[in-house]
């Protein structure tokens, strides 16, 4: 059973990331999924077994994204260098307190 459900919170991520992305342009809707997964693995580091293999690898896995930043930010800094900064500083600021966040709420 777990690995259907590991296929189904995966495919959902996947999905959300996506659909995200439809009505978010880049790199906006990257920033956004990064930061809430960074919340939800955050809520869910307490979690150990299965629970947490479907809810954080598969579906906060699928849902964010360091493939999209990667491409995100090379695309940036060619063309706005000091953008491309304050994303990657954005990104990685906003995850680690979102993540501490989710810790705290979770916790």
């Amino acid at each position: 059973m777990i690995p259907v459900l590991f296929a189904v919170a995966a495919g959902t991520g996947a999905l959300i990331r996506w659909r995200i992305g439809l009505v978010l342009p880049p790199p906006f809707g990257t920033l956004l999924v990064n930061i809430v997964g960074a919340f939800g693995l955050g809520l869910v580091d307490h979690w150990s077994g299965p629970e947490l293999t479907v809810v954080g690898v598969a579906g906060l896995g699928a849902l964010t994204t360091f493939s999209t930043l990667s491409d995100d930010l090379v695309g940036l800094a060619v063309r706005r260098p000091v953008a491309a900064t304050a994303y990657l500083v954005a990104t990685v600021a906003g995850g680690l307190g979102a993540a501490a966040l989710g810790m705290w709420v979770g916790g």
